[in-house]
C-alpha cells in the first residue's frame, strides 16, 4: 500500500508485474491433495536434542537452544493434524513424503543428503511418521533423498494421474523440503498454498522470513482457512 506521505513501498512496485495474472482453475476436491512435508522424528526437536546429546552436548545447554523451536513446531504440527483430519473428512486426498533411502545401505541416498551425512535406511527410528499425522491404510506414500519432494521421485506422475492442479502444503522444515517442494511444484505448474502456520523452521526469523515470501504472492493460507475451504469445495 501507498505510504500516507506518498512513497511507494517494494510492494507497489512488484504488484505492477502481475496486472495480467490469469487466475487458477477453481480447487475441487476431485483435483486437490494434501502433501504432508517430513513430519517425521528426524524433524522434531526431541531427535534433535538426541542427536547433539549424544555428541557431547550438555542436556541443559541443547534444551535450552531448542526451547523456541519446540514450541512452534509444536503449534505447527497441531495445524498439521487439525487440516489432515480436515482433508480426509472432506474427502481431499492426503499425500504423505518421507525421508527415506530405497536400499538398506543407504547408497541410494542422494548427493547432497550423503554429503551432509544425512543417510536414514528403511528401519532407522529417524525416519517414522510422527504418530499424529501417520498415514492411514490405503493412503499414497512417496519417499525421497533429497530436500524437494519431486526430485528423483514419482510425485509428479502420481499426482498428474490423479488429476491433482491444486497442492496444499504443511510439514517440516519451511525454508529447506517445504520451499524446495513448493518451488518445484509451481514450476511445474500446480496451483500452491503451504499452510503458514502449519510450518516452520529451526530459526523464527527464517521461518518468518520464508512465509512472508510466498505469502506475498499470494501462496499460503492458515490452516483455518484450508479447512474452511475443504469444507465448501465441490467434489469436481
Amino acid at each position: 500500500m501507498t505510504n500516507p506521505g506518498g512513497a511507494l513501498s517494494i510492494e507497489d512496485v512488484l504488484a505492477t508485474s502481475y496486472l495480467s495474472a490469469v487466475p487458477p482453475s477453481e480447487a475441487t476436491k476431485a483435483n486437490s491433495a494434501l502433501l504432508l512435508v517430513d513430519i517425521q522424528h528426524l524433524a522434531e526437536p526431541a531427535y534433535l536434542a538426541s542427536k547433539a546429546v549424544k555428541a557431547g552436548l550438555p542436556e541443559g545447554a541443547v534444551a535450552d537452544a531448542l526451547a523456541d523451536y519446540d514450541a512452534r513446531f509444536k503449534r505447527a504440527l497441531s495445524n498439521c493434524v487439525k487440516v489432515l483430519d480436515a482433508a480426509r473428512a472432506h474427502g481431499v486426498a492426503p499425500v504423505h513424503v518421507k525421508i527415506q533411502s530405497l536400499s538398506s545401505c543407504a547408497r541410494d541416498t542422494g548427493a547432497l543428503h550423503r554429503r551432509l551425512g544425512w543417510r536414514f535406511p528403511p528401519g532407522d527410528p529417524a525416519t517414522e511418521f510422527l504418530p499424529e499425522t501417520a498415514p492411514l491404510p490405503g493412503e499414497i506414500v512417496i519417499t525421497k533423498t533429497a530436500s524437494g519432494s519431486f526430485a528423483g521421485t514419482s510425485l509428479d506422475s502420481t499426482l498428474r494421474n490423479m488429476g491433482v492442479e491444486h497442492l496444499f502444503i504443511c510439514g517440516f522444515v519451511a525454508d529447506e523440503c517445504v520451499e524446495t517442494t513448493a518451488r518445484a511444484a509451481l514450476d511445474l505448474g500446480y496451483v500452491v498454498k503451504i499452510v503458514s502456520d502449519g510450518t516452520t523452521t529451526y530459526r523464527a526469523d527464517a521461518a518468518a522470513y520464508t512465509i512472508n515470501k510466498f505469502t506475498g504472492f499470494g501462496f499460503t493460507m492458515s490452516a483455518e482457512d484450508v479447512i474452511e475451504l475443504f469444507a465448501r469445495m465441490p467434489e469436481a
